[in-house]
């Protein structure tokens, strides 16, 4: 029988993740399949589905992952959630792959300042993945601001401030940051927006350019294939430049 792995969440439809892992299975010739499955109680869909090896996990619920989970890696214990789930004979282990797929989409871009737009769990991990910058925050709920900023020693600034660092981080919900900045002007720097929605990603007001949110996924998922093989998380295959691009390949199929 094939092992089964799967991606949960709400909402789960415009997941671009089932094309991803299922390239990835083939191109690495495991008997595996990778469904979607709409979920908004982890704890209840894990109870009732006993069959999956392993699950990516994405919002909201990588805090229930989280507190689901009986081991977790060094980011899923900073960040406090995680998006991949791993079933092992004591229960579940938990890893928070998010953050070297930020590292990754950005790597090769020149930047000292970062802001993170957002207090959510994605924020949490945008700013792990760059606490060696001057990190900068800001959202809408200033108490969870507030927080972030004294957890990851970053600056909670205004939104003006925020879109004017080198590299802008949006963990905001999709369409959220275009309403925000509709009658804004030019901005010096990077647009690196999470949202790999059709309508977010680049914005010709940011000089810099923009990072997609698609290469974080890309590279999170190879992580967490990684983890589905039993590999450690830093143990990359010797054959990722293949598996990105035929990732790549697979994704521009798809649209």
């Amino acid at each position: 029988m094939s092992d089964q792995f799967a991606v949960l969440g709400s909402p789960i439809s415009h997941s671009k993740s089932p094309v991803i892992h299922d390239v990835c299975f083939r191109m690495l010739a495991r008997d595996a399949v990778y469904g979607a499955f709409q979920v908004s109680e982890l704890g209840v869909f894990l109870a009732d589905n006993p069959q999956f090896k392993g699950l990516s996990i994405t919002m909201p619920l990588k805090e229930q992952a989280f507190l689901i989970s009986e081991s977790h890696d060094a980011m899923a214990k900073l960040t406090q959630n995680c998006n991949t789930l791993v079933r092992t004979p004591s229960g579940w282990s938990g890893y928070n792959t998010d953050v070297f797929g930020l590292r990754q989409a950005a790597n090769g871009r020149r930047f000292d300042r970062v802001s993170v737009l957002g207090s959510g769990s994605s924020a949490r991990s945008a700013l792990a993945a760059f606490q060696d910058k001057e990190t900068l925050v800001w959202g809408r709920n200033s108490e969870r601001v507030l927080g972030l900023a004294s957890q990851f020693q970053a600056i909670s600034v205004s939104l003006e401030e925020a879109l004017n660092a080198d590299l802008v981080v949006s963990t905001l919900p999709a369409g959220v940051l275009t309403e925000l900045i509709q009658n804004s002007s030019n901005f010096p720097g990077i647009l690196f927006d999470i949202s790999y929605a059709k309508s977010e990603g680049s914005d010709p007001r940011f000089a810099g350019g923009a990072i997609s949110g698609l290469d974080m996924l890309v590279w999170q998922a190879i992580m967490q294939q990684r983890i589905f093989a039993g590999r450690e998380p830093t143990d990359a295959f010797p054959n990722e430049a293949k598996m990105l691009e035929v990732i790549t390949t697979a994704l521009n199929m798809a649209k």
